[in-house]
């Protein structure tokens, strides 16, 4: 098993009890790290119900925005620790974009998901440069919606598209610094932000048809591989985007299930 014991970890997109940055958290403190969170108001109940529960001693949790310069200055101002791993699992679009053709959507709503997306994890790096470690390790949450059409999808392709190059201009920027940038693209998984996708239910029914593994993944996995990019094993691993999804990105054509 990975020895994390005494790094500290900043997770970024806990919404709920599902969420991919909750079992994140829960596999780093297994793992030995010292987990401090940063949530949006919005999510402030279900996170001091997760902070209460105690599977997850958490050191420090504290309201911040990614998208405000003010928010991100007064989260950091209370990091006392090095931050050795810094986790960014955020996405937004308008939800009534994900029934709307790509054609029409708006140029507000294009910006929001954007920003919100994918250019926050510039921020988010920037504030924590000053409080990061040696070979420190930052890691994004991407899907293959960003490299190629997934049904129902649309906008939020776009964004982890951008979201995928941040992460490989990131890692050229900060590598001489030591610190390293990653992207876990995960398979689909029954969240609250994959509720907004229409047809969510069958996507997980096909996937477990003609993935290569035939199952689809869990919160769990995409832990595993945050723990193995959290800890020194990766030290010279940067500016990718790693697969943990039964194989799925692999298929051009699926082999279509039999009757």
């Amino acid at each position: 098993m990975f020895d994390l014991k005494g790094k500290h970890a900043l997770i970024f997109g806990v919404a709920s009890e599902e969420s991919i940055a909750w079992a994140i958290a829960k596999k780093l403190h297994a793992a030995g790290a010292i987990i401090s969170l940063g949530y949006q108001q919005r999510f402030k109940s279900r996170i001091l119900q997760l902070v209460k529960g105690g599977d997850v001693p958490v050191e420090l949790y504290e309201r911040c925005d990614v998208t405000s310069e003010d928010e991100l200055t007064n989260f950091f101002g209370q990091i006392e620790r090095p931050v050795d791993i810094l986790v960014h699992s955020i996405a937004y679009a308008n939800p009534e974009t994900f029934g709307q053709r790509i054609s029409q959507v708006g140029q507000e709503d294009f910006a929001t998901a954007l920003v919100t997306s994918s250019y926050s994890l510039i921020p988010l790096a920037r504030h924590a440069a000053p409080k990061m470690s040696p070979s420190a390790s930052i890691m994004a949450m991407t899907y293959l919606g960003g490299q190629r059409v997934v049904a129902n999808y649309k906008l939020m392709g776009i964004a982890k598209a951008a979201l995928d190059a941040t992460v490989r201009e990131l890692a050229s920027d900060v590598g001489p610094q030591g610190v390293r940038v990653n992207a876990i693209s995960a398979g689909p998984i029954r969240t609250l932000a994959a509720s907004q996708i229409e047809g969510f239910d069958n996507m997980l029914k096909v996937y477990e048809q003609v993935a290569p593994m035939r199952r689809c993944i869990s919160q769990d996995d995409v832990g595993d591989l945050a723990i193995f990019l959290g800890s020194d094993m990766s030290k010279n691993i940067t500016g990718q985007v790693l697969f943990v999804d039964s194989g799925y990105s692999t298929l051009a054509m699926a082999e279509l299930p039999k009757d």
